[in-house]
């Protein structure tokens, strides 16, 4: 797992979070860094003086190649797109060009779990990791869930495991990343404006199983168990789970929603987890909890030890957070849902008791030529009125306007307060926007905080 930089000539591209972490971690192992960044802000230029006064090389305002010797390897940072002028620079490159994700495997001294999927990478990473320090391991989270593989690897031999949330563009310059076992949540449309199409967004995914041990280290919902791009990754059959028996997966919730293990093929399976025992709402969310257990099956770890784990995990922020309940009307922060699928899966999960429409929805945001054709049954289910914001807002409201009242605005500021307005007792105010936020925020924490504030302004009124 491991392999020496030492002597060879490293370039690192970037000097946000990831390419900070990558130029620390190949100068610890002896590499001569030089870093790349055409950034002036006052938190790259105090990046840069760090790593110069460690003996690091850092040149900024520029795309241009740093003088000295050519690279022996180069590392992406994985907010870097191609189409920048780093990114030309790095298709240039004649040497090895590798994803800091992959530095930080290659330099890892425990065995890795990894998790992608459009959807629940970081509620799944987040409650394994709970449950297996529940349980007595010694287990860090890394990766895109916040700290990168690079920063996390460096203390990697006090650990029994490395949880890691992998992302798409994490995996795209990702060669030999070998998990001891590895879950794909779910793959719905996402980043098309990165990746260009579906095709090469469930290819690049599919990169995370290539280098298995076993295929049945694959962890996959038994849809994407059959479709072909994916089993052309593997060697034979993965691990599978779903969120209703079908009656051929390992993994699979009942109706009653008790999580149950099928030890045989087709043949009868067992409670794991029973549904009283589990604290988090959705069908998603049940098949977070399947893709935990599995994988941590196959690492060797007997899920009946995790199960009563589970119990005592609370999603973390952002992702269906009840902000507050006044006057009979729920204020719910999904800040995190920023594809269609995950603006469903919300709906589902605040609304399918309701018996009418009862969502107050606050959508819309950075456009990522992302699909949302064939949302309008479950809008027209479950919403009773959409509030859309961003550079999304005009063709969201083209697309659901025959089904539900859509109103755009300016702010989300504006659209908050007119949803309020507009709510009655039984209905919920749901941020959940659908999209990204960088159109209008620095990232989903900032757009949900922003949004918590907004709760709290009003009900201070």
């Amino acid at each position: 797992m491991t392999s020496s930089l030492a002597g060879q000539d490293v370039l690192v591209l970037g000097l946000g979070e990831s390419g900070l972490a990558a130029a620390r971690l190949a100068h610890l192992h002896g590499a001569r860094v030089t870093v790349l960044d055409s950034g002036r802000s006052p938190v790259v230029q105090e990046r840069a003086a760090a790593l110069r006064q460690a003996g690091v090389g850092v040149v900024l305002e520029g795309s241009g190649r740093a003088g000295g010797p050519a690279p022996d390897l180069a590392v992406i940072s994985p907010g870097i797109p191609y189409t920048s002028a780093l990114g030309e620079l790095a298709t240039r490159l004649t040497c090895p060009l590798i994803s800091e994700l992959e530095l930080g495997y290659r330099l890892c001294a425990c065995p890795i779990l990894a998790v992608t999927g459009t959807n629940g990478k970081t509620t799944t990473v987040e409650l394994l990791t709970h449950c297996l320090t529940k349980a007595g391991l010694r287990v860090q989270a890394a990766g895109n869930i916040g700290v990168p593989l690079c920063e996390a690897a460096l203390g990697s031999q006090a650990l029994d495991l490395m949880v890691v949330e992998v992302s798409s563009f994490q995996l795209e310059k990702a060669d030999r990343f070998a998990p001891l076992a590895a879950a794909i949540t779910n793959i719905t449309p996402d980043h098309l404006d990165r990746h260009g199409d579906m095709a090469t967004y469930v290819d690049t995914k599919a990169r995370l199983l290539r280098h298995l041990a076993d295929p049945a280290d694959a962890i996959l919902r038994s849809d994407l168990a059959a479709d072909p791009r994916l089993r052309a990754a593997l060697t034979g059959e993965p691990t599978t789970f779903s969120s209703s028996d079908d009656g051929v997966s390992a993994w699979y919730a009942t109706g009653a929603g008790d999580i149950c293990w099928r030890p045989g093929a087709g043949g009868p399976g067992r409670v794991v987890l029973p549904a009283a025992r589990i604290p988090l709402p959705g069908r998603h969310n049940l098949e977070n909890i399947l893709t935990v257990l599995a994988l941590a099956q196959r690492a060797g770890i007997d899920p009946a030890v995790l199960a009563p784990h589970v119990a005592s995990f609370a999603l973390g922020p952002h992702r269906l957070e009840l902000v507050a309940t006044h006057g009979g009307i729920r204020f719910i922060n999904d800040s995190k849902a920023t594809n269609p699928d995950a603006l469903v899966r919300a709906l589902e999960a605040v609304a399918a008791e309701a018996g009418r429409p009862s969502v107050l929805l606050l959508a819309g945001g950075l456009d990522k030529n992302v699909s949302f054709a064939g949302l309008e049954p479950v809008i027209a289910r479950y919403v009773r009125g959409v509030f859309l914001v961003g550079t999304s807002r005009q063709r969201l409201a083209k697309l659901w306007g025959d089904v539900v009242s859509c109103g755009v605005y300016e702010s989300l500021d504006a659209a908050f307060v007119a949803a309020a307005a507009a709510a009655i007792p039984g209905d919920v105010v749901l941020l959940s926007p659908g999209c990204a936020s960088q159109d209008m925020f620095t990232n989903y924490g900032e757009r949900g905080r922003a949004f918590r504030s907004m709760v709290q302004r009003r009900l201070g009124e």
